[in-house]
């Protein structure tokens, strides 16, 4: 059994140092002082102390992860591994944790559609990116499944269009048909499935120009005809870059002329 013989404010507004049998013990928030109505001559067992140690410990990870919610909303699992990093017992991680939830400053099924709306409305990620960017937040996999599903089409179309356009203005040099190849990958890695890019390439009514793509071709047989040999592995380089053999042999022909 210890007294309490002093309780002295700190310097910091709001905290306090217990002194016990005459000697500093422990620092507490003010709400501790009141809720275990600590005050001089007050006797307390070991068993109290520590249940005031926990209390105050709770107290310190809860204000540390309010503060940490203050910037952005988080998941459940990055409040954890933030108070995990800064040591806290995993009893008060728990409690932080379901007192947050009640309180519903923590709830990973609007975190996830919060997130989605500002993926949506700042980038050109599709569902997919958007659901491994989720999972690597620790978003539930059923939470982000039932979020995943909601995304309005015509905002995800529009989006993957917005973003085929600039894809497009920058293949500019490339052959149409190397163009939509990419346009496709780029939209693949983007996030975006079939249907979606299939409806995008569709939209922007993409149409080879004959007269443009002999000029692309012929501006590339000068580029790079110095490196080749023979004909045949000049004209096999010009087929994977997206020209069909026809086109090739008539430009090829003329740069004989």
């Amino acid at each position: 059994m210890a007294k309490i013989t002093k309780i002295q404010a700190q310097k910091r507004k709001g905290r306090y140092n217990i002194f016990l049998d005459g000697k500093y013990a422990f620092p507490v928030a003010e709400q501790t002082l009141i809720d275990f109505r600590l005050m001089n001559d007050v006797e307390l067992t070991d068993e109290n102390i520590k249940e005031i140690q926990d209390s105050e410990n709770i107290n310190k990870a809860y204000g540390d992860a309010v503060n940490y919610l203050s910037y952005q909303l988080r998941t459940q699992k990055e409040i954890k591994d933030y108070l995990y990093k800064k040591e806290y017992h995993r009893d008060a991680v728990d409690e932080v944790v379901s007192r947050l939830e009640k309180l519903h400053y923590l709830d990973d099924a609007s975190y996830a559609k919060s997130f989605i709306n500002t993926q949506l409305r700042t980038t050109a990620n599709g569902p997919k990116i958007i659901e491994q960017k989720m999972v690597q937040k620790g978003v539930p996999n059923n939470i982000i499944q039932d979020a995943i599903v909601e995304i309005d089409y015509d905002t995800l179309l529009e989006n993957a269009i917005d973003f085929a356009k600039k894809q497009v203005r920058k293949q500019n040099r490339a052959s149409f048909k190397q163009m939509v190849t990419k346009l496709r990958s780029s939209l693949y890695q983007k996030g975006f499935d079939n249907e979606i890019i299939e409806a995008t390439i569709k939209n922007l009514e993409l149409e080879p120009d004959e007269d443009e793509e002999l000029e692309k071709l012929r501006k590339l047989v000068s580029k790079v005809q110095h490196r080749y040999d023979k004909p045949a592995k000049l004209i096999n380089y010009l087929m994977t870059k997206g020209y069909h053999f026809d086109e090739i042999k008539k430009v090829l022909s003329s740069e004989e002329e």
